[in-house]
């Protein structure tokens, strides 16, 4: 019997570092269609985007923690460009297993056309470790990331984030629900997902989060005034960035 009340501590595939295969290549592809159409662009952006439209004529970094294929970067990178608004835009993102950064850098040099490419930097790091100086990024964000990690480890991550951010940052991540979870099974074996996609997707939810548990993770990590939103379908935003 599957149970929702406790986050599960059951292991996904992708955080197995010696998977460096096309198990791993496709499900980091896939994962870029995930974010398009459930949810994972749209509610970071709800966020993000009246911020950076507030800050004209001026340079801006922002960190993505868990970065993956490195589309988070590429579609804010390209969401500016597109809007030709005029900030000096730089979008580094990080993720410690170095077969997914190098992964990343390739799919980048693919996608992105040349005057773009030089906006994104990729660096294996450890996001439980950050080797930022105090404020050095003016915001970092992490999308579908935070629930691979307990409770001790994801407070840990947080306080990281809030020491590097200049502004604030943006936790985007997983509503852990009965309807998530099922929905990401059957779609996942319906258009034919990847193995790790199919196993991973509803471990995931199963390892997301209600909103009282991302309340007691801001807490612990004294963030400043967070706030905390529903987004459809099925995820949550914490924030303490303000435009």
């Amino acid at each position: 019997m599957i149970s929702f009340h406790n986050r599960t501590d059951q292991d996904e595939l992708m955080d197995d570092f010696s998977i460096t295969d096309q198990t791993l290549t496709d499900a980091l592809e896939q994962l870029r269609t995930v974010n398009q159409f459930l949810g994972g662009y749209a509610t970071t952006m709800s966020v993000l985007a009246p911020w950076l439209r507030s800050q004209s004529s001026r340079s801006v970094r922002i960190l993505d923690l868990g970065t993956g294929i490195g589309d988070f970067p590429e579609y804010i990178v390209r969401w500016v460009h597109q809007r030709h608004l005029p900030i000096g835009l730089e979008v580094v993102g990080i993720d410690a297993n170095p077969f997914t950064v190098s992964y990343a850098q390739q799919a980048l040099e693919r996608r992105l056309p040349p005057e773009l490419r030089p906006q994104i930097k990729l660096e294996v790091a450890d996001a439980l470790d950050l080797p930022y100086s105090e404020g050095s990024f003016d915001v970092v964000i992490c999308a579908m990331f935070l629930h691979h990690f307990g409770e001790d480890r994801a407070v840990r991550i947080v306080r990281s984030m809030a020491r590097v951010a200049k502004w604030g940052i943006l936790i985007n991540d997983l509503h852990r629900h009965p309807l998530a979870y099922y929905g990401i099974y059957s779609l996942s074996r319906l258009f034919r997902a990847s193995t790790m996609v199919q196993h991973d997707g509803p471990i995931s939810v199963l390892r997301g989060f209600r909103r009282g548990e991302l309340a007691q993770i801001a807490q612990k990590a004294a963030l400043t005034d967070p706030k905390i939103s529903w987004h459809f379908p099925f995820r949550w935003c914490l924030t303490t960035l303000k435009s």
